[in-house]
């Protein structure tokens, strides 16, 4: 699944590429204080790391608004608030045939710094995460909620780094990944007072279209 999403990241960065440039100048013509709007919807694809199933198996979707604006001549505040849902599916094989899958839903509120390297923008920062509900299910269907194996925590502090990539003045493609500072689910422990052990992480990638709205002139 990795693999797959990085070919469809490349094909559009590659496709687009042309018409980046002409996106890339309107990027880099922002006044500073002056606030830019941004609407967002894609597909996601995740793990929950310290699973044991392993693999970004586990297909998704993100949905959200957001804001940015200038806080100097090389950088952008950006805010994002966004529904996103990640989690993790162990695939059946030969030797194991059973499936079982995790459906986690989140309210996301990132805070990112942006910055323009020739037509593609950079971005990183923090995402804190609001767990809402999820579901379980096996190969007999949904699991019930009180059999559920998982508890997720209600707070995830993630980081995320991304990039974009222009295709107009409006549009832009975005292509992020998102890691758990802290654990998703369970908690973090000492091993003689040092190593640090236990919980589980949450992995996602996202492919993201951004439609971008300017104040008018």
């Amino acid at each position: 699944m990795f693999i797959w999403t990085s070919r469809i990241c490349l094909f559009l960065a590659f496709i687009n590429i042309a018409q980046a440039q002409n996106g890339a100048k309107a990027v880099k013509n922002r006044s500073k204080g002056e606030f830019h709007a941004l609407a967002r919807a894609g597909l996601t694809t995740s793990q929950v790391y310290g699973d044991g199933f392993g693999g970004y198996n586990k297909l998704g979707f993100t949905a959200g608004v957001g804001t940015y604006t200038a806080i100097s001549n090389r950088f952008d505040f950006q805010f994002e608030l966004n529904y996103s849902t990640r989690g993790a599916r162990k695939r059946p094989t030969s030797q194991d045939p059973t499936i079982y899958r995790i459906g986690a839903n989140y309210i996301d509120i990132p805070l990112l710094l942006k910055t323009s390297i020739s037509f593609f923008e950079l971005e990183f920062g923090i995402c804190n995460g609001v767990y809402l509900f999820h579901n379980e299910a096996d190969n007999f269907g949904r699991v019930p909620k009180n059999l559920h194996g998982w508890q997720f925590n209600r707070y995830e502090l993630a980081g995320n780094v991304g990039i974009n990539v222009p295709i107009n003045e409006k549009w832009l493609v975005n292509a992020r990944f998102h890691y758990s500072l802290l654990p998703a689910a369970g908690k973090l422990g000492f091993v003689s007072g040092f190593a640090l052990y236990g919980g589980a992480y949450n992995n996602v990638i996202t492919l993201s279209l951004h439609r971008r709205f300017r104040p008018s002139n």
